[in-house]
């Protein structure tokens, strides 16, 4: 006689059925099969795999990790499903991985995923100027670069170094112009307030009083703060992104911006691509922690729509008050010119 199932197998019945939910997720746009790649995988038999599939025999511990590895899938996120007050949360934390590369690159990686999918969307509460805008122009991307190198990662070869665009090299140039480009095609929702222009004006006037730039050059990187400040109101004008030196495609919408003057964001991202969604969530100043958690994520979009809710659109046709918005920005950029100019 078959006996009833304890709750601990009940358990991970849930958890097993999970895990292979989510990967007929991930290979349903490839003509990968499942049952072969599994069989092939686990050194097993097709039925053999089809019972671990339905559930009908469980996975081993070697098991587990082999399809966590293959897939890249998380078995701690479906585990935590379990409980409804865990969210799992993916971040680096050898020190190995807190590399300036794999910073960029696994943005671009990501960007790039989630722009593969047509119905995507972000949603950024942007504390600061978002960092992809800052990219599209090389003397800001640069100057951003050596911020985070020398005052963030503290890489020795920075440590007595003043600022110059030549400093920074052609490959993180090269990662920050793509960057730019895959997020210029990202259907976005930015939500600012009158704060997000304060850090990196803060950034340069204290690079410029601790000796680390001249004077010349602060008041050049602040003129192109102001390039850029100019050039994201012409895209919000036509909620489009486009390039600097270009021109506005006639293309569908995809940006969209609001200002929000109470509450105070912190640069979490909300992507929602196909069924799926990820939030990331700004750990130990640069870094970012991401979860796929559904509940946690549909948690983040229910909060971000409310704010958006209770924001002003400066973005289409909303001339006027995009127009006072960027006005305040510019003001600060020039206040702080004359600042430094005396």
């Amino acid at each position: 006689m078959k006996q009833n199932p304890t709750s601990t197998d009940n358990h991970q019945i849930q958890v097993q059925r999970e895990i292979f939910e989510e990967i007929k997720e991930k290979i349903k746009r490839t003509d990968t099969s499942l049952v072969d790649d599994l069989a092939a995988l686990l050194n097993v038999s097709t039925d053999s795999a089809y019972r671990r599939i339905r559930c009908d025999k469980f996975i081993t511990i070697d098991e587990l990790e082999k399809i966590c590895r293959h897939y890249k899938i998380s078995y701690d996120k479906h585990l935590a499903h379990l409980d409804e007050n865990n969210v799992v949360f993916k971040v680096a934390l050898k020190k190995e991985t807190l590399s300036f590369d794999a910073f960029l690159t696994g943005i671009l990686a990501d960007l790039k995923q989630i722009n593969s999918y047509p119905d995507h969307k972000l949603i950024y509460s942007a504390k600061e100027i978002p960092i992809f805008h800052f990219f599209q122009i090389p003397e800001l991307a640069a100057f951003k670069m050596f911020y985070w190198m020398k005052t963030l990662f503290q890489l020795p070869e920075y440590e007595n170094v003043s600022f110059s665009p030549d400093f920074v090299s052609p490959k993180y140039l090269e990662l920050s112009k793509q960057l730019s480009e895959e997020y210029s095609n990202a259907n976005t929702y930015e939500i600012w307030n009158h704060e997000s222009i304060h850090s990196i004006l803060a950034q340069i006037e204290f690079y410029f009083e601790s000796g680390f730039m001249s004077r010349e050059m602060a008041l050049k990187i602040l003129d192109k703060v102001r390039e850029l400040v100019v050039h994201i109101k012409k895209q919000a004008g036509v909620e489009y992104k486009f390039p600097l030196k270009g021109s506005s495609p006639a293309k569908p919408r995809n940006y969209y911006l609001f200002n929000n003057e109470i509450i105070l964001s912190d640069n979490t991202i909300y992507a929602q691509y196909g069924s799926e969604s990820k939030c990331y969530i700004p750990h130990a100043l640069l870094y970012y922690m991401s979860t796929t958690d559904q509940k946690y994520c549909d948690h983040i979009h229910n909060v971000f729509n409310g704010v958006i809710s209770k924001s002003t659109m400066i973005s289409g046709v909303a001339e006027k008050h995009r127009s006072i918005f960027f006005n305040y920005l510019l003001q600060r950029i020039e206040e702080k010119k004359i600042r430094l100019e005396k």
